[in-house]
C-alpha cells in the first residue's frame, strides 16, 4: 500500500464524507465545515512524539488512544462538544499490523465521542502523532483561563498523580513499586472529562486541563486571571499508590507530575449543594483551595498553615 491506500483502507472508510454540518470530509485538499450560526468553533492541537510523550515500546493502541484523548481533554477544558478531528501521522516504516492496531483504537475512541475524521497527513519519519480537534460551543459560552475571581473556590476532578506514578514505575520499579492497572491506564488511556466540562459551561469562572502538573496549570489560570491562590495540601486528592510511598515524593508527583488530564476549575463560593452533586454524579470532584487577590500561589499545610515548598518543576519541553 502507498500512503493514499493506507489512508483509504484504515481511516477514510470508517467515517462519513459528509454529515450534518460537515459538507466535505476526507478525500479533497481540505475539508468544508458549516458552523451553526448560534455556535462558536473551538480548536486545539497536540503533538505526541516517541521518546518524549510515550515510550518506544508503547502499544500502538495506547498511542492512538492517548493522542486523541489529550485533545479531547483540551476541548473539555473549554466546556465544548467535540465534533471533528484531523490526524497527521509520521511513521518510521510501513508496518501494516501496527497501523491497523493504531487505526482501530483511534477510530473506536472517535466513534465513542461522535467525532468525524475530516483530513490530515501521512508521512515517513520519526514516530509522531499530531491531532487537531474541532469542537463547538454556544456563542459566548466557552470556558477560559482568564475568569477566576478572588473568593472563587478551586476544584479538581478525579485524583492526581496516577499517570506520573505509573511513568516513574516504568522507569524505576524499585523506588516506585508496581503501579495499579488503573494507574497504568491513566498514563496510557486518560479519561477526557467532556461531560464535566459541558456541565461547568454555565457555572465555572475559569478552567484548564492538567497536562503539565497542577501547580503549572493552575499557575496559567492565575496569570491569565491576574489573581493568586492558596491550596490546602491535605485536600489534594492523591492517587491510591501515592499513599503508600514517601509523603514528600507523593506530594511532588501529585502537584507537579503531569499527564493527569483532569480538570482544574474555579467556581463562585457558596454554590447550591444540588449543583455540586450534579458534578459529583458525573465524576468525583475535590475542593482544594481558594482564589485570592495576592500575586502568588501558596500551598499550605492545614494544621499550622505552614507553607509547603514545591521543589520540583513541572514538565517543560525546553528547560
Amino acid at each position: 500500500m502507498n500512503e493514499f491506500e493506507i489512508i483509504e483502507h484504515f481511516f477514510k472508510d470508517a467515517y462519513p464524507t459528509s454529515k450534518g454540518d460537515l459538507a466535505l470530509g476526507i478525500g479533497d485538499d481540505a475539508a468544508i465545515i458549516n458552523v451553526p450560526d448560534d455556535s462558536e468553533l473551538v480548536l486545539s492541537m497536540d503533538t505526541l512524539v516517541a521518546g518524549v510523550h510515550f515510550f518506544e515500546t508503547t502499544a500502538p493502541e495506547d498511542i492512538a488512544f492517548k493522542s486523541l484523548a489529550v485533545n479531547l481533554s483540551d476541548i473539555a477544558a473549554m466546556g465544548a462538544s467535540p465534533c471533528w478531528i484531523s490526524l497527521a501521522l509520521t511513521l518510521p516504516d510501513k508496518d501494516l499490523d501496527w497501523i491497523e492496531k493504531f487505526a482501530s483504537s483511534f477510530n473506536t475512541l472517535a466513534a465513542e465521542h461522535s467525532l468525524v475524521l475530516i483530513g490530515g497527513d501521512l508521512t515517513k519519519g520519526p514516530l509522531s502523532v499530531t491531532v487537531q480537534i474541532h469542537g463547538i460551543n454556544p456563542k459566548g459560552k466557552s470556558l477560559r483561563r482568564s475568569g477566576a475571581n478572588p473568593g472563587d473556590a478551586i476544584y479538581v476532578s478525579g485524583k492526581l498523580g496516577a499517570a506520573a506514578y505509573a511513568f516513574k514505575n516504568i522507569e524505576d520499579s524499585i523506588l516506585y513499586p508496581a503501579a495499579t492497572e488503573k494507574e497504568v491506564q491513566r498514563l496510557h488511556r486518560p479519561d477526557a472529562r467532556i461531560k464535566t466540562g459541558i456541565a461547568l459551561r454555565d457555572v465555572a469562572t475559569s478552567c484548564i486541563d492538567i497536562s503539565d502538573g497542577l501547580i503549572a496549570d493552575l499557575g496559567h489560570i492565575l496569570k491569565a486571571s491576574k489573581v493568586g491562590a492558596e491550596l490546602e495540601l491535605s485536600d489534594i486528592p492523591y492517587s491510591d499508590s501515592l499513599k503508600n510511598i514517601d509523603n514528600e515524593l507523593a506530594i511532588e508527583l501529585a502537584l507537579t507530575g503531569g499527564d493527569d488530564y483532569e480538570l482544574c476549575f474555579t467556581i463562585p463560593d457558596g454554590l447550591p449543594e444540588a449543583i455540586l452533586e450534579e458534578f459529583e454524579s458525573i465524576c468525583p470532584i475535590s475542593r482544594i483551595g481558594v482564589i485570592n487577590n495576592k500575586d502568588a500561589l501558596l500551598v499550605l499545610k492545614k494544621k499550622n498553615k505552614e507553607i509547603h515548598d514545591v521543589t520540583s518543576l513541572s514538565y517543560s519541553h525546553f528547560v
